[in-house]
């Protein structure tokens, strides 16, 4: 049941342990820790569960950073020239600045916090800043992998690919823009073949003796000189 003492008492010992973390941490690399965590690392870590290993974790190609950056570059552009501008417009290039600068981080993140992962039982996909979306899907239920590399980017080592099941619909079936495809899946390729049993070579069955029969013929011994000249 809900009071204002469990109330206080909570928010107490929430703050206790914080500032437990503060002692052992320190403020900056805890505030590091936490500045980094919005870019999709805390995701990856909560969807796992317990005994289960990354075997792959794929983040987009640095190509979709090219936007973002030239934003962030005009924004600090704008910042600069600030001064040069009178008073009464300056308002103007500060806007335009927080604007560029908003949306540069603001799609840095979505970028970064879009995330394919490999396991060792399933592949997952989590992605989304203010609305959190996640996607998984079994390694033995899939049946297709299809890797595009369009010619524009080759040279930065990315590609796309698109997963296929036994289902008609599924939430996690096109990944865009993951650095090096074609190891991927070949990394799945071979999970998939370790669950199913099929990487495994088939035993083969010792041979059995062949079982003489009663009636047959004793084992000729060595050939003699009476046996070569047909004298028995």
């Amino acid at each position: 049941m809900w009071t204002p003492r469990r109330t206080v008492d909570g928010l107490t010992d929430g703050f206790v342990r914080w500032l437990d973390r503060v002692a052992e941490d320190g403020l900056l690399r805890m505030f590091w820790r936490n500045f980094t965590s919005w870019f999709g690392h805390r995701l990856v870590k909560r969807k796992l569960v317990a005994g289960e290993e990354i075997v792959a974790e794929c983040k987009h190609s640095m190509i979709l950073y090219a936007l973002p950056a030239l934003a962030a570059l005009g924004g600090f552009a704008l910042l600069v020239a600030t001064p040069f501008i009178q008073a009464r417009l300056a308002w103007l290039p500060l806007a335009a600045a927080a604007g560029l600068l908003g949306y540069a981080l603001i799609k840095s993140l979505y970028v970064a916090r879009d995330r394919f992962v490999v396991t060792d039982s399933r592949v997952f996909r989590v992605w989304g800043l203010f609305t959190l979306n996640e996607a998984e899907m079994e390694i033995v239920r899939l049946l297709d992998i299809t890797v595009e590399r369009p010619w524009w980017l080759r040279p930065f080592f990315s590609g796309h690919m698109v997963l296929e099941n036994a289902a008609q619909e599924q939430g996690l079936r096109e990944i865009h823009y993951i650095p090096r495809p074609a190891d991927v899946a070949r990394v799945i390729h071979a999970l998939r073949r370790e669950a199913t049993g099929a990487s495994a070579p088939a035993a083969e069955e010792p041979k059995k003796p062949n079982p003489r029969r009663p009636d047959h013929p004793r084992t000729p011994g060595p050939v003699t000189a009476r046996r070569r000249q047909g004298v028995h």
